[in-house]
């Protein structure tokens, strides 16, 4: 029979039997949570780095002659503080060059510490156009398309389609669906046509400084999340559910509501064996889960079965976001080393 999830590796699990080869190293990264290959520019590998509110851009990133770029926005610290979370959204926008981003993370928005807590915070929408993302500021608000702030401490991140997103809020301990309907342009800060819904509130368990991460399957409209303090992955049913209460929000928007009753249910349950899963990615109809706590990269069916599994060797507090990349490989950062991975299996 052929091995499932060959991504992992076809032998005894550990880690002699993969490479990994190191696309980023420490000294270029400060804390990576997160990264994702841009689909305009497929070998472009984008990463969220924590400790520097910043995000480094790998050109070439699948072969030997790749090279690295560090860029922190003109006003990192409200629109990109923290960051543990980016997906790839849209191409469409309103500032004639198309590709859009979005990122959140773990912040209540005290402006890298200089001002009081006040949760005013939740996932910025921004360019992918390299002459735009981190070098326009026209307004001294940086290089952001637009904000919503509905999510202080998002500890995940998925796109469905158009200006849609997904968030893992850890102060409610719940998702929220975002829509930024159209963009800002760059750097202004009218956010008032955005939505935003609240699912599963109190369902979920945050744990500091580790990402939930999420995913979204366009094809049965479920969103999959890493439950981090509840050691399981769950799956949303993003079509059930009804709006219910009105919920006061932090600035005009165009929606804000809480939905009722949505269906949340277990893919992988605690029992599986899961300590803190971090990493979420869904390719293939088989689940990938990192687990912050171990080091181990696991496979699951939809159903929750046990396909495959890589200890990866680098222990506790490593693991976090993944990604595969135009070459069907699994890349995944390592925030304890400060760097990213590819598994050659």
């Amino acid at each position: 029979m052929p091995v499932l999830a060959p991504e992992l590796g076809t032998g005894d699990r550990t880690p002699s039997s993969v490479t990994l080869v190191e696309i980023a190293g420490a000294g270029d990264l400060a804390q990576p949570r997160d990264l994702a290959f841009n689909p305009l520019r497929p070998a472009e590998l984008w990463v969220v780095t924590h400790d520097n509110d910043a995000a480094a851009i790998i050109h070439d990133a699948p072969e030997p002659t790749r090279r690295l770029e560090l860029r922190q926005d003109g006003y990192a610290q409200h629109f990109m503080p923290e960051p543990s979370a980016i997906a790839f959204g849209a191409d469409a926008t309103t500032i004639g060059k198309p590709g859009t981003f979005a990122t959140c993370g773990e912040s209540r928005n005290t402006y890298n510490g200089q001002a009081e807590a006040n949760d005013f915070m939740g996932p910025a929408l921004w360019s992918s156009d390299l002459s735009v993302f981190a070098q326009h500021d026209p307004n001294g608000l940086g290089s952001h398309l637009d904000m919503l702030h509905c999510s202080p401490l998002c500890m995940g991140l998925a796109h469905e389609a158009d200006n849609i997103y997904w968030a893992f809020g850890g102060t409610w301990n719940g998702i929220v669906k975002y829509d930024f309907e159209s963009d800002d342009g760059i750097g202004n800060d009218n956010h008032g046509d955005g939505t935003a819904f609240v699912y599963a509130r109190g369902e979920l368990f945050y744990v500091a400084g580790v990402p939930s991460h999420l995913t979204y399957d366009a094809v049965d409209r479920m969103l999959y999340i890493a439950d981090t303090g509840h050691r399981r992955v769950v799956r949303l049913d993003t079509q059930s559910g009804t709006v219910g209460a009105q919920l006061e929000p932090f600035e005009p928007m165009g929606a804000y509501h809480r939905i009722d009753d949505a269906v949340l249910s277990e893919v992988v349950p605690a029992s599986a064996g899961l300590d803190t899963p971090s990493g979420l990615e869904l390719r293939n109809d088989i689940l990938y889960v990192s687990d912050y706590a171990t080091g181990w990269i696991s496979a699951f069916s939809r159903t929750g079965e046990l396909l495959n599994q890589l200890d990866t060797g680098l222990g506790r507090g490593a693991l976090a976001g993944m990604a595969f990349g135009p070459d069907g490989k699994l890349y995944f950062v390592d925030m304890a080393g400060d760097r990213v991975f590819r598994i050659d299996p």
